[in-house]
């Protein structure tokens, strides 16, 4: 696990220079707290940081090249069959000078060229310089585990693990904002890719390559895309038995590293099922990892009592303050992007716990874009019910939903009114807009003019509808499904993941998320991942036998935190010094008076506005730290 950086001038002719790369590889230190490398290569400038897992002497240094140093390759990530292939590659004659998952890489793309991404099992991106073809090759693994951001100039092709990387380069031109990509963010609370918050720059999409030479146009391949069909013909007994064995196996690749391992723990049958695995496979206790909240409703340090109690895991936990205030603004930093997921500050403080004792962790994300496991799910079955009740019925279910309580997400009365509001709506609009934080009417309201009439044409449900419809299925539920995956997985959730553990140097790793386990999920039938009244079906069976059954029947919280409350709170002073100050970036996107509007609801408790105050603030915060 690292930080990886490069620039390659358009100009062969042109020498790479330390002076551009060096600070690109400073600004990414903390990714990899264990060392530095920078290679010169012709008109190619590597960079790369360092966090030792496996084989922790000099032999792992990076950049590393093949033996001839014809080809280099920098990582952030791991090739968790490097030893398998690392043998089939030695049988062939290549010659190893390290026990590392990265030389593989050079040997490998020596024999197959840029298919070797089809051989990997892994988390990663890399990008790979062929000095002897003059080419660039960029990879980014199926899930998008692992971020690479890159952008093409007229001087050079640039990139890196972070966009703070990007901008730490002298060369590079002055960042400016993508309205069309704010826009985007105001919607989903994150920016999908390819998009990117910098107008110039883009990230590369999960499952996607880019081969590129100088003076040429980049070109993008898509290397995996799996279908939801044929569909396993396995009895449910059987395939509660098969998922068993296909997790128990991406947990045991998991826990090769030459450096202590543990695991997140939340209240959730995820990682209790990954804790429940990983006991199975140590000698020692294994060491967990929990944050909590005083306020009932988001704490679930019981429920992880519960598995650590059961497993005899050596238990740590800690109790969450309200201090985002202090933590925003170097959060701000370390995502690079707008990125309105509240749970991003939880995470953090997991990771940081986590940091005291391991410096790799297990964490069970990708269960419930695999399964089917977000309350939004639920609304696909009774759908069809719906729209074939007599208009009359519906307009009375509307009118009596609209006397309850709103909510908040994720609760069931949220829920229910989104679904009133938008059941109507075809299937790719209505799934995308349930997760949507701010409803593209109320952002109108918002907006200044001038910002309006910039973003006129986006339709803010393309990346969903697009995804929606590629999908490999046949059915509606599982396209909803793969969009999940595709979009909020990698630019929400392991976006998320991926900078807070990053940002203490710590490895998290996701087994559930194991190409092979997802082929398989993805063609079970839809019925063994969701009933009407139960999401992750399956793994659930599966819980009942590993688990503590209180935590089985618990309905599913979320790892979510309080800012509801904080915006009451503690954060009411950062966000009126900020946001509604004179000298407000956002006053270029906002209508000020429409935003006190928003707050004063909040306040008064008429609406819970928190998500669209978060995405507001972070979105002032992020425009000052990039000073666009």
């Amino acid at each position: 696990m690292c930080g990886i950086a490069g620039v390659i001038w358009q100009d062969p002719s042109r020498p790479a220079e330390r002076a551009v790369i060096a600070p690109m590889v400073a600004a990414i230190a903390h990714r990899g707290p264990d060392g530095e490398g920078i290679e010169l290569l012709g008109p190619a400038a590597l960079g790369h940081r360092r966090l030792s897992i496996i084989d922790l002497s000099q032999d792992g240094r990076q950049p590393m090249s093949n033996e001839d140093g014809t080809v280099w390759v920098v990582l952030n990530g791991e090739i968790y069959n490097f030893a398998a292939l690392r043998e089939e590659l030695q049988a062939k004659g290549h010659r190893f000078r390290s026990r590392t998952d990265t030389e593989v890489l050079v040997h490998l793309y020596e024999e197959e060229g840029p298919d070797l991404v089809g051989r990997l099992r892994g988390m990663f991106a890399f990008a790979i310089w062929d000095t002897t073809r003059g080419r660039l090759l960029l990879a980014r693994d199926r899930a998008g585990q692992k971020p690479l951001h890159y952008r093409v100039d007229p001087d050079a092709l640039r990139f890196a693990s972070e966009p703070a990387a990007l901008l730490a380069d002298p060369s590079a031109p002055a960042p400016a904002s993508d309205p069309v990509a704010l826009h985007t963010y105001l919607h989903y609370g994150y920016v999908p890719s390819p998009q990117s918050a910098f107008a110039g720059a883009k990230k590369l999409p999960p499952a996607h390559v880019l081969e590129w030479s100088p003076g040429q146009a980049p070109r993008l391949r898509r290397y995996w895309d799996p279908s939801y069909s044929p569909q396993s013909r396995s009895h449910f007994a059987d395939a509660i038995e098969e998922g068993a064995s296909l997790l128990d196996e991406a947990v045991r690749l998991r826990t090769v590293a030459d450096v202590p391992l543990g695991a997140f723990l939340s209240g959730g049958i995820d990682s209790g099922l990954i804790v429940s695995s990983l006991a199975s496979l140590l000698s020692e206790p294994v060491r967990t990892f929990t944050i909590g909240f005083e306020e009932a409703r988001y704490d679930e340090r019981a429920g992880a009592r519960a598995v650590a109690e059961l497993y005899g895991t050596q238990h740590t936990e800690r109790v969450v303050a309200a201090d985002a205030q202090a933590l925003l603004p170097l959060l701000v930093a370390r995502y690079g992007e707008p990125f309105a997921d509240s749970s991003a500050i939880p995470t953090y403080r997991v990771a940081g716990l986590a940091r005291e004792q391991v410096t790799v962790a297990l964490s069970g994300d990708g269960g419930d874009e695999l399964f089917a496991g977000y309350l939004r799910h639920a609304t696909n079955s009774p759908i069809g019910l719906w729209q074939a009740a007599p208009r009359s019925l519906r307009g009375g279910v509307r009118s009596l939903v609209s006397h309850l309580p709103r909510g908040q997400s994720p609760s069931p009365l949220h829920y229910l009114h989104r679904f009133v509001e938008i059941a109507d709506q075809p299937v790719e609009e209505r799934n995308g807009q349930m997760s949507f934080l701010f409803q593209s009417a109320i952002l109108q309201s918002l907006y200044r003019p001038e910002f309006a009439a910039q973003v006129a044409d986006a339709d803010p449900l393309d990346p969903y509808r697009q995804s929606f419809r590629a999908a490999r299925a046949t059915r509606d539920e599982e396209r909803v499904l793969w969009a999940d995956f595709e979009i909020y997985l990698p630019d929400d959730i392991l976006t998320k993941v991926d900078i807070a553990s990053m940002a203490h140097g710590l490895e998290a790793r996701a087994p559930f998320l194991d190409h092979h386990l997802v082929e398989w999920a993805m063609k079970l039938p839809y019925a063994y991942k969701r009933t009407l009244s139960e999401g992750k079906h399956i793994l659930r069976r599966l819980a009942r036998r590993r688990l503590p059954q209180e935590l089985v029947q618990a309905p599913k919280k979320g790892f979510s935190v309080p800012i509801d409350a904080w915006f009451r709170g503690p954060l009411l002073p950062l966000f009126r010094e900020t946001v509604l100050a004179p000298d407000a970036k956002t006053r270029e996107v906002f209508l000020t008076p429409q935003v006190e509007r928003l707050l004063g609801e909040h306040l008064r408790r008429e609406r819970n506005w928190h998500h669209g105050l978060w995405s507001i603030l972070w979105l002032e915060l992020w425009m000052r730290w990039a000073r666009v």
